[in-house]
């Protein structure tokens, strides 16, 4: 079994033209299983349906390459923002069984491995609260499972959760609270951590969600849509024995301008750069993954900035800010760049994540 990793271009939405030629790469029968990650265009409202769009044409896709037994294979991790010098693009992850002839014996080493799982419907009367929280991380659980690694091989989990606007409550006597997207995110964020044994079952009460920030999860990326109902899970990990000549390692960042902290991760990934800091053998990098947050008061390093105060939503200004610092370090436009750190990382801090080609 080896794990593909591969990057394909957008224009719009709903296209899958350059997903498809990529795909038909891989014989049908033999993918265990896919898993995308893909950054539209849209406006992040709920009333913004990029990513059905997006959900609905790649399912077409998958099923007219491999039948509904694909896509039932696959798992879609859709977010939506792509403002800056950001492309819209998605990372296509495939799961191969070797042919005979292709098969490695097992190294003394590791490589990258996924693992997917989706939990059952959520409630509306669950969604957003501890018992959110703990489903969360069984699913991340399950994930590890499925990957066959253990929590300490894990280097990223990416978490789907759930938000409510419009879903009847189930009881009648409860009332159907609105879930905003950073309570979900929250949830989700500390769900990840608990499975992950980074945040104590005990300290995950309702009071904490997006209010006590001294919790958070180290190695989580969460996002929330209206377009789901279960919690789904994709978790990256550096599997002992796994075939491939990929890896995945992590960093942290101090702040949406810490390009020192992108660098560090790309030298502990082996990378090298130029007298400019750039990344000098940027071939290496097949994905790059950034959570990046900003600060309660919206100052950075201090100093007050408009993020808070302007019309755009604060996310947006960190996605813009952060396309153009991982730009100038990584030399591309196409990198998987998402805001609001809510529980994933100290208050103004984020986390990054690379995944490189092994040096020949």
């Amino acid at each position: 079994m080896t794990a593909h990793v591969i990057a394909y271009d957008t224009a719009n939405p709903g296209d899958v033209s350059d997903f498809s030629r990529n795909l038909a790469r891989f014989e049908p029968s033999r993918i265990r299983k896919l898993a995308l990650l893909v950054k539209t265009e849209g406006n992040s409202d709920v009333n913004d349906f990029s990513r059905e769009f997006a959900l609905l044409s790649l399912t077409a896709a998958i099923e007219a390459h491999g039948g509904k037994a694909l896509a039932e294979r696959s798992t879609f991790l859709i977010s939506t923002g792509c403002e800056g010098a950001m492309t819209p693009f998605g990372y296509l992850f495939v799961d191969v069984e070797d042919a005979p002839a292709d098969k490695a014996p097992a190294g003394s080493g590791s490589a990258l491995a996924f693992g997917c799982a989706r939990s059952r419907s959520l409630t509306p009367e669950e969604i957003g609260t501890p018992a959110h929280a703990v489903i969360v991380a069984e699913t991340v659980e399950a994930a590890m499972r499925e990957a066959g690694v253990k929590a300490a091989d894990v280097a990223l989990v990416i978490v789907k959760t759930p938000v409510t606007s419009h879903i009847p409550a189930t009881a009648g006597a409860v009332r159907n609270t609105r879930v905003t997207s950073a309570h979900s995110k929250a949830v989700g964020a500390l769900g990840a951590g608990l499975a992950l044994g980074e945040v104590p079952r005990e300290k995950i009460v309702q009071e904490a969600f997006n209010t006590d920030h001294s919790l958070y999860a180290k190695r989580a990326m969460v996002f929330s849509g209206a377009e789901l109902d279960c919690v789904e899970i994709m978790l990256l990990a550096n599997r002992p024995g796994a075939a491939g000549d990929l890896s995945v390692h992590t960093g942290f960042l101090r702040d949406v301008l810490d390009a020192r902290g992108l660098r560090d991760m790309y030298s502990a990934a082996g990378c090298t750069f130029d007298a400019d800091g750039q990344v000098a053998d940027a071939q290496r990098v097949v994905a790059t993954l950034i959570k990046a947050g900003s600060a309660p008061d919206g100052k950075v390093r201090g100093v007050r900035t408009t993020m808070k105060s302007s019309h755009l939503d604060m996310d947006k200004h960190v996605r813009a800010a952060m396309s153009g610092i991982i730009g100038s370090i990584l030399g591309s436009t196409r990198t998987f760049i998402s805001a609001n750190t809510v529980h994933q990382a100290p208050p103004g801090g984020g986390l990054c994540a690379c995944i490189v080609r092994k040096a020949s």
